[in-house]
């Protein structure tokens, strides 16, 4: 099946049994992963459903998308997350169940298991992550976590994606809490069929050069967001971090804890990745520079706490940002409709139902007749 596996992966955290389920051909080629998400949440009542879009790791320029569907609603999983759940064997994941004690999924391989980790109880996101790269032997697993206020089903309680947070405006971190849902791992060591390789690469090579013009000059986030070409904020900059398959990152890393100028990372945690363009803005607006933004940035994603809802509060500096932090004691602030963030953009749905970041497709236009030339040398038919 091209640009598929043909398969979904279930996995019941009330018992650990795990299972696979069949999607049809025509399912999968039908091009919307909302719909099919929206399918599998109705057949398999109250669950977590993650899947990939038809394009997702396709060579269609930035085709990185996965998603999240709760009942609450859709969380992209941008970076690598996507891709990697793709290749690890499945194109959707369906988790149900509670867990009786504190554990994490972990697929690869088409291999869905869930695995007992009371320990995890104890740590923020970042350590979750790292402890878990670690006990499964491999730096490149992505990692989607909760952090203790998930674990407390505090509310706004925010997903971290491989130490980053951010397109998470559904707040479903208090989801992985009730479930004693740790953490979803996935490494993807397979690979996509295409039916003519080389009339895909072209199409696509060929879509990249009309985007040139409307991309301009790749400068980060500041290709995006005004408020990153200042300088207090450039003079931060570490590197510039794009996601699978993107000619035009969105995503700086600031460094705070360590000179920005030097290529390693030496410091245990020497900054963070920016592409929360919602929270940037908040931070501005309440005083806060990219300084002590960044630092509160990381604060809150090993947390699990959504700095957009905090800093909205009326947190001004960090240390009110710490002590919100430790309290748990903030209100919700929409940030669905807030300038920047990934919702806001008209591209969202359409792009979450074909595996593309809206983002990108925001600035360059979403032109389907275009995509179709690149998708049908994949799939061997045009898109649906």
């Amino acid at each position: 099946m091209f640009l598929c596996n043909g398969r979904a992966g279930i996995i019941d955290l009330s018992t650990g049994e795990s299972s696979e389920q069949g999607l049809p051909e025509d399912l999968l080629h039908g091009g919307d992963a909302l719909s099919i998400a929206d399918r599998l949440l109705k057949e398999h009542g109250d669950a977590i459903v993650l899947g990939t879009g038809l394009l997702t790791g396709s060579l269609v320029p930035a085709a990185c998308a996965g998603l999240l569907v709760t009942a609450k609603g859709t969380v992209p999983l941008l970076g690598l997350a996507g891709v990697e759940l793709k290749l690890a064997g499945f194109d959707f994941l369906v988790i149900k169940g509670e867990s009786p004690v504190p554990g994490y999924v972990w697929v690869r391989d088409g291999i869905a298991e869930l695995v007992s980790a009371p320990g995890f109880r104890a740590m923020d996101s970042w350590t979750r992550t790292d402890r878990l790269r670690t006990d499964q032997g491999d730096r490149r697993i992505q990692v989607v976590s909760a952090g203790p206020w998930g674990d407390d089903q505090r509310w706004p309680s925010s997903l971290v994606v491989s130490h980053w947070m951010g397109e998470d405006d559904v707040h479903a971190g208090s989801e992985f809490g009730r479930r004693n849902l740790a953490a979803v791992a996935f490494r993807g060591m397979g690979e996509l069929e295409v039916s003519d390789p080389d009339g895909h690469l072209s199409a696509c090579l060929s879509l990249r050069a009309e985007h040139a013009s409307t991309l301009g000059d790749s400068r980060g986030l500041a290709s995006y967001w005004d408020g990153a070409a200042g300088d207090e904020f450039s003079s931060l900059v570490h590197r510039h971090v794009a996601c699978f398959g993107c000619p035009h990152p969105c995503r700086s890393f600031l460094k705070v804890n360590e000179d920005p100028r030097q290529m390693a990372l030496s410091a245990g945690e020497p900054g963070y990745l920016h592409f929360d363009i919602a929270s940037l803005d908040a931070a501005l607006a309440s005083g806060v520079g990219p300084r002590d933004a960044t630092a509160l940035s990381m604060e809150c994603a090993k947390a699990g706490a959504d700095p957009f809802s905090i800093l909205r509060s009326g947190a001004a500096d960090l240390d009110s940002v710490r002590k919100a932090i430790a309290s748990g004691d903030v209100a919700p602030s929409d940030r669905t409709s807030a300038p920047g963030s990934f919702r806001s953009y008209p591209t969202f749905d359409r792009c979450m139902s074909l595996g593309l970041c809206p983002r990108y497709y925001a600035k360059v236009g979403l032109d389907r007749d275009a995509l179709s030339r690149c998708a049908e040398p994949a799939l061997g038919a045009p898109l649906p």
